[in-house]
């Protein structure tokens, strides 16, 4: 038994409703910003991706942005929610309108910034293949 109080030490404990654990889905932000940038640059000049420039980019870059981009996301993206609920709970103990902004605007720069990332890593792989 756990501390007198009658409760197992170390059993199951419970989850607030909306934060069970499941499936997340990875990586389809990087990827699809990836696959975007590709795009408007072989519709720019798509004789830059002909043959296997074209292949190397499209198949094996997507699913590495998707795979790097999208762990690297989810990390981050956990950071932020346990960096949140503290902040949150040292300023105000109850969600309100306040915080759920403050909330739309962290995801909002989170995803903003790593975009502008996986922009940057594109276009610099475009300059690379080209």
């Amino acid at each position: 038994m756990g501390d007198g109080d009658g409760k197992p030490k170390g059993g199951p404990q419970k989850v607030a409703p909306g934060r069970e654990p499941g499936a997340e889905i990875v990586g389809v932000w990087p990827a699809a910003v990836w696959i975007l940038v590709g795009t408007g640059h072989y519709l720019n000049d798509p004789d830059q991706f002909a043959g296997w420039k074209g292949a190397l980019y499209f198949v094996l870059g997507t699913g590495l942005v998707a795979l790097v981009g999208g762990v690297a996301g989810l990390s981050a993206r956990r950071t932020v929610a346990g960096i949140q609920d503290r902040l949150l709970k040292e300023v105000r103990h109850r969600r309100d309108l306040a915080t759920w902004a403050v909330s739309l605007g962290l995801w909002g720069l989170l995803g903003l910034g790593e975009a502008v990332l996986v922009t940057l890593l594109a276009l610099s792989t475009v300059a690379m293949l080209g």
